[in-house]
């Protein structure tokens, strides 16, 4: 998708309060309605001339529902972000990533119970947090810690750094992961757009780990927003006389899976089911994003227009890397 009809696509969502299915009913039977948006609305015109010398000027990403490189877990949950801006390193998105939320208000527990399933969790899945402060700074801070990636999902534009105190993390996190917002690139946060924020991070994500809570935790929103998008919800115990610890124990009463190690979540889904982060080049992460199901070398060749022969040598290194299989039907599939 050409950047003008990505940038008309951003307006119509910001400025008309557009969500993906009018805007695709848009693309599909009259794509020439963004010139009239254009035409009838000054601030609709005026945006997009900020976001086009915005992203000419920084190295800021924008991907669109429409847009290959739009993360396919998120386009199977109910209202999706038309838009994503992005910092950092796109590919990542298209590993297995595992969510790690929960209080601000963090005790020396939830530090000690984050840090260690972190530690382990993060062997096989990229972690996503919100960048908040406690279990949120923590869950970054230990997988990055540890020299593995990280993404976090702001509830504001991906310029603004929200906590200010974790200017210092944000900028590690581009270095070794991302930073992604559905939000303007120089929104400021407001309380609800944590809340919005919460469905991309579950969105995201295979689970979500709730290592410490207390009852109105916007932890629990985002837990809510995982069972709705059929995601796995687990939950350390805590002191039931803490109340930061009286939100994990009523997801557990609830139905979330408890948890006590680290081992408890990996073995859920199997060392085999899930892969260990591994560096892959360009195009290793562009072909590596085609392969949602079965697909043939043909496919993928006519799709990304790339020569077959390359093709074929690319998927044997992705092959030895352990990332994708070829079946007996002569597709390929992911490794997953």
């Amino acid at each position: 998708m050409g950047l003008d009809t990505s940038l008309s696509i951003v307006a119509l969502s910001k400025v008309f309060k557009k969500g993906v299915t009018e805007i695709e009913e848009y693309l599909d039977y009259n794509p020439t309605i963004f010139e009239k948006f254009a035409n009838s609305s000054r601030e609709f015109s005026e945006l997009i001339k900020r976001l086009s010398i915005y992203l000419s000027e920084t190295d800021t990403k924008l991907i669109t529902y429409w847009d290959e490189e739009y993360p396919q877990s998120l386009k199977n949950i109910p209202d999706p972000p038309v838009c994503l801006f992005v910092k950092g390193k796109l590919e990542y998105l298209s590993y297995n990533l595992f969510a790690v939320v929960g209080t601000r208000k963090m005790t020396s527990y939830g530090k000690q119970v984050t840090e260690r399933f972190v530690s382990e969790i993060s062997k096989h899945f990229v972690i996503v947090s919100g960048m908040a402060y406690g279990v949120d700074t923590i869950a970054h801070s230990s997988a990055l810690r540890l020299n593995r990636p990280t993404v976090a999902v702001l509830g504001c534009g991906v310029d603004v750094v929200y906590p200010k105190s974790n200017k210092m993390l944000y900028q590690q996190i581009i270095d070794n992961g991302c930073v992604l917002s559905e939000y303007l690139p120089w929104e400021l946060p407001k309380k609800f757009t944590f809340v919005e924020r919460n469905r991309i991070i579950s969105g995201l994500s295979v689970g979500v780990l709730v290592t410490e809570a207390g009852i109105e935790s916007g932890a629990l929103i985002t837990a809510r927003y995982a069972v709705e998008q059929g995601r796995d919800v687990f939950a350390v115990p805590g002191d039931i006389f803490r109340t930061t610890s009286q939100g994990t124990n009523y997801l557990i009463k609830s139905g979330a899976f408890v948890v006590t190690e680290p081992s408890d979540i990996l073995e859920y889904y199997g060392f085999k089911d899930h892969r260990k982060i591994v560096e892959l080049t360009d195009d290793e992460a562009q072909i590596f994003g085609t392969i949602e199901s079965e697909i043939t070398i043909e496919e993928i060749s006519e799709k990304l227009n790339i020569p077959i022969s390359q093709v074929m040598l690319i998927l044997t290194t992705l092959e030895l890397k352990g990332l994708v299989y070829r079946t007996e039907r002569n597709t390929y599939a992911r490794a997953m």
